[in-house]
């Protein structure tokens, strides 16, 4: 215990983020979380997207990128575009809904019409409203990049290539990918909606952490012993073989298939119709495609705000310095047998409901207890020291706190030496 440090003061993040420990006023101060919105998403390529949810001109999908209401959209000539919802005259959000298809985006507030890669084509009344040159008056846009069809966007004014900002997680992302009949990975309708009251951070945190499953998911693996299934969370996390990556730019994996050499599908407990879409599937001859039932066994997080989780993309999303709204939204395999898909709605259904409230309730136990002042420090040294592989990777068992550690030291130094950011 130690004097209390206001959460008021300047944000020393050489101090607050140490190899070993990091100050709870990360998790807890509300300039910090505002800064983090600019310095962090703002300055990152954060995840959007999926070009399935947008397949003809026009369609759009709306949502944020560090409190920045955005817009992800196909344009007439078939390019992918990320736009601010801001219209440029009196700041207006323009696109209400969540997802829709659309020619024009039209102001409702004075009418400004914009297409839909920004441009503005229309201003009512113009003899009223002279623009001289309308470029100047489009829409925001962000820098867009696609990866197998996951679009990611930022406002770096000048950002590192995608490729390059994924580095050594490519290969992991790959990995999901190509598990599907021919790479094709598809987004399914709408995501579930989750909130915790507490910090954004306590997700990421929680991502690669391979020792809490044994605790805090106690109920689940108790399910799934009931139903004589040992869960892939239900054994000692010391001992198993399953790893951990530590990598460049905060991303981290947890590669749990070294543990399960039978494969995923064998570690699947009785879910609803399980029975007769497996019988359908071992009848024509595709059983060996039900560990696309399951997920791939790889977590693989890329910072800022993209989890890869069995089949989810679980995207984190800011609200405020003590408030997270967390997307879930499960992948199709349009090149598999439908019965596959349909698996997947019953196996999401099964961790989301018995397995994500754990986490929910643990994010907001560690919230209310960063709370105190007094206790100023959290610990973060298991499994040190930490030793850096060839590629810069950090490996280990999944017990071992170094994607924290990682993530964390690429996170201070986004906050203290900011990029700059723009809209196009």
């Amino acid at each position: 215990m130690t004097a209390i440090d206001s959460d008021t003061g300047p944000a020393d993040f050489g101090h607050l983020v140490q190899p070993h420990r990091v100050n709870r006023r990360i998790y807890t101060d509300p300039q910090i979380f505002d800064l983090e919105m600019t310095r962090v998403f703002a300055a990152s390529w954060c995840y959007v997207g999926h070009e399935s949810e947008i397949p003809n001109a026009g369609d759009y999908r709306t949502t944020t990128l560090g409190l920045r209401p955005v817009i992800l959209t196909r344009g007439r000539d078939g390019a992918v575009n990320v736009l601010l919802n801001r219209c440029t005259h009196r700041g207006t959000v323009l696109a209400a809904e969540a997802s829709g298809c659309a020619k024009r985006f039209v102001c409702p507030y004075h009418g400004w019409t914009f297409a839909s890669d920004g441009q503005l084509v229309a201003v009512p009344f113009p003899a009223d409203h002279a623009v001289e040159d309308r470029s100047t008056l489009s829409l925001g846009r962000l820098a867009t990049a696609s990866y197998r069809g996951f679009v990611f966007a930022t406002l770096n004014a000048e950002p590192e290539p995608l490729d390059c900002w994924l580095g050594e997680a490519r290969e992991a992302f790959d990995t999901i990918v190509d598990r599907h009949p021919g790479g094709d990975i598809a987004v399914m309708g709408s995501p579930h909606l989750l909130e915790f009251v507490g910090n954004w951070k306590l997700s990421w945190d929680n991502a690669a952490d391979g020792l809490h499953a044994t605790f805090a998911h106690e109920s689940y693996n108790t399910l799934g012993e009931m139903g004589d299934t040992k869960t892939v969370l239900a054994r000692d996390p010391g001992s198993t073989p399953m790893v951990s990556k530590a990598m460049r730019n905060g991303h981290m994996v947890v590669d749990q298939r070294p543990g399960i050499p039978q494969g995923p599908w064998a570690t699947m407990r009785r879910v609803p119709f399980r029975e007769p879409l497996e019988t359908a599937l071992v009848d024509a001859g595709d059983e060996g495609l039900l560990d696309l039932a399951t997920g791939s066994m790889i977590n693989l997080s890329l910072f800022p705000n993209l989890l890869f989780v069995g089949n989810q993309l679980l995207v984190i999303e800011p609200v405020a310095v003590d408030r997270t709204r967390l997307q879930l939204w499960l992948t199709s395999a349009p090149g598999a047998p439908p019965e596959i898909d349909l698996l997947r709605l019953r196996v999401d259904e099964d961790f989301v409901n018995f397995g994500t409230p754990d986490d929910l309730d643990m994010f907001e136990r560690v919230q209310r207890g960063l709370s105190i002042p007094e206790m100023e420090w959290i610990d973060m040294s298991r499994g040190l020291p930490d030793s850096d592989a060839a590629d810069g990777t950090i490996y280990g068992p999944i017990t071992s706190e170094a994607p924290q550690r990682r993530y964390l030291a690429h996170y201070a130094e986004m906050m203290t030496t900011p990029a700059k950011t723009r809209a196009l």
